[in-house]
């Protein structure tokens, strides 16, 4: 627990109907999982319904839901923890699914690691649904919603949703 933190979000990440483990969000945007945790294949869902939107983070997904409401969309929502975990989940949802992915710079120690994408946009392709990115490197869905507001989210989606957008 980070110095002085009181409360935490608990969030669980399931596979199927089990508890595989969670994640526990502080104030401060300190992140942990409970040691010994099965997260290859995790997720957490915040909504259900007809199409599949898969997103890294929790503070994404809620961003993601809420530009999905205001669009008339009842979608699902699947928290995924990580870009490599989207991968993952993707390979197991039926159905139309869609990326929210994070616009990750290419890590620094290895520009290549990825063949020169971000993790977020490697990982999204690797699943080979369809996604979004925001524009700015080093943002997620939920800094777009932060800075450039809720319509900016929607705009993403509806472009994707329209074949306008990435693959």
């Amino acid at each position: 627990m980070p110095h002085g933190a009181k409360a935490a979000i608990v969030v669980p990440a399931r596979i199927g109907q089990r508890l595989a483990s969670v994640q526990l969000i502080w104030a401060n945007g300190t992140k942990r999982f409970l040691y010994g945790g099965d997260m290859g294949g995790a997720a957490h869902r915040i909504a259900t319904g007809g199409d599949t939107w898969l997103c890294e983070g929790y503070a994404t997904g809620l961003s993601l839901r809420l530009a999905l409401k205001g669009l008339n969309r009842r979608d699902t929502v699947l928290v995924c923890f990580s870009a490599a975990n989207i991968a993952k989940v993707a390979s197991v949802v039926r159905g139309r699914c869609f990326i929210a992915a994070d616009h990750d710079a290419p890590p620094k120690a290895k520009p290549d690691q990825f063949g020169g994408l971000g993790a977020g946009e490697h990982f999204a392709r690797k699943a080979e649904r369809p996604y979004l990115m925001p524009p700015a490197e080093g943002m997620d869905v939920n800094d777009l919603h932060q800075e450039a507001g809720i319509f900016e989210v929607q705009r993403l989606i509806s472009m994707l949703i329209r074949g306008e957008g990435r693959p």
